[in-house]
């Protein structure tokens, strides 16, 4: 919901089955008030957990038992999970796999704070190897932005592919406060890239959603994305319409669509108005200032990506052709690198009650020895490593690969990986398929 002139909101959670009110630790928090934000009136147990992989529990415990209330200023407490009717998911925490992580991960954190001269903390983040590769993609993007702006038909390829490059290279990593120590920076950064989603309305998708629930249903929002067309799993009821996705033809016509249509747009309008994302996840509460703010900058953006060609080109084909191409170009792009690692037959119906086994097990890496894959992807080929250690730089994804593989084999876990982007794609395209079918079996 939101209100014209709303009270200053109180900061309270819940964590583990009980409530903290963390409002005056706010300003306080190492990780920024935005980050702290998302768990405004929710559970926030997944988030809480994966958010503090190396901080010792002593000093956690510390901290919210500071904050923690009393069973009267909290019986009156719901979350809103439970004001939405959205079913309540435990995992378990006790974990011996999850620990062996834990331990290993931190260790080379320790060896890389010792080669940096840094906190543990700003070790996990970008290291200046990272922003070197970073200022290349800028040096990069900047001619194919001027070329796209004189109209050449080149551009139409190269620019969209760029900012790709670039975009998934920082945003994905700010997004999930892991490119920089400095919160306001990671904060920042996801508004310099229009083609993506609004940074609010993907902290609720992606970070609370998708990454706290992976593949679970009701929970991860990823498995509802305009279900009456297109089924992703098997929570999902069959409808006749969704023969229509065993064609490839109509997987590149949904790919084309997504990014645009959907996440950039009707998503978002969907969310402010039903105030919940996919049906899984909550909106928290903002007010009319705040509303105004991001339909305004939606509209700008939308402004900006479509209808700036018909003020500069007197060609109403050149116009037309670069208001649309370079976005359903970016949303192939996009598509192909985030439907291709949980959405497959040996990960989509996967679940574990340990929350470390259930990030593995939902998810495959793809192309761990490629630099193209890495860098196409923004390290999104190592999705099974960011599900594990969300705010982790994925620069460093490329030297944890080896300690996380051989864990997993220690343990029992299975490790799904492929060599690259044509055998993900098809696997993907597999489960697309197997999706179609009333009665799976039949594929």
């Amino acid at each position: 919901m939101f209100m014209a002139n709303p009270p200053r909101e109180r900061l309270v959670t819940k964590i583990h089955d009980k409530w903290y009110d963390l409002t005056e630790f706010e300003r306080l928090h190492p990780g920024g008030p935005v980050a702290l934000g998302l768990a405004v009136g929710r559970d926030a147990t997944v988030m809480f957990e994966s958010h503090h992989p190396f901080t010792h529990r002593r000093v956690l415990d510390a901290i919210l038992e500071r904050y923690e209330m009393d069973e009267p200023s909290s019986r009156h407490l719901t979350t809103l999970e439970e004001q939405h009717g959205i079913p309540e998911h435990q995992f378990h925490w006790k974990s011996e796999f999850g620990d062996a992580l834990k331990l290993q991960v931190k260790e080379y954190f320790e060896a890389e704070a010792t080669r940096r001269s840094a906190s543990l903390t700003a070790a996990t983040k970008a290291p200046m190897e990272r922003w070197f590769e970073i200022a290349i993609l800028v040096a990069i993007s900047g001619p194919c932005f001027i070329s796209f702006l004189r109209g050449n038909w080149i551009s139409l390829l190269t620019f969209p592919l760029s900012i790709w490059v670039l975009g998934v290279n920082t945003f994905h990593d700010a997004a999930h406060f892991a490119l920089h120590k400095n919160w306001r920076i990671n904060c920042v950064m996801p508004y310099v890239f229009p083609f993506f989603s609004s940074p609010f309305v993907w902290y609720h998708q992606h970070n609370i959603g998708h990454h706290g629930y992976p593949n679970v249903d009701h929970r991860d929002p990823d498995l509802l994305h305009y279900y009456w067309l297109k089924r992703e799993h098997r929570s999902v009821e069959w409808r006749s319409t969704h023969k229509m996705q065993r064609s490839v033809i109509f997987l590149v016509f949904w790919w084309m669509m997504a990014a645009e249509f959907g996440l950039a747009t009707m998503n978002d309008l969907w969310m402010i108005f039903y105030k919940v994302y996919n049906d899984s996840v909550p909106m928290k509460l903002i007010s009319g200032r705040r509303l105004l703010c991001h339909v305004a900058g939606r509209v700008l953006t939308i402004g900006m990506i479509h209808f700036w060609p018909f003020l500069v080109f007197d060609s109403w084909t050149r116009c037309v052709v670069f208001a649309t191409v370079p976005y359903l170009w970016f949303s192939m792009l996009f598509m192909m690198n985030t439907q291709i690692n949980h959405l497959i037959p040996e990960a989509a119906h996967e679940a574990s009650e340990d929350w470390y086994k259930h990030q593995v097990s939902t998810a495959q890496d793809f192309g761990v020895k490629s630099r193209f894959c890495f860098l196409m992807s923004g390290g999104l080929n190592f999705q099974i490593l960011h599900h594990l250690f969300p705010t982790v730089n994925h620069w460093h994804l490329v030297r944890l690969q080896p300690i996380v593989a051989r864990l997993c084999e220690k343990h029992g876990v299975q490790y799904k990986h492929v060599a690259g982007y044509a055998a993900a794609v098809k696997a993907h395209h597999a489960h697309t398929v197997r999706m179609s079918f009333k009665d799976e079996e039949k594929n």
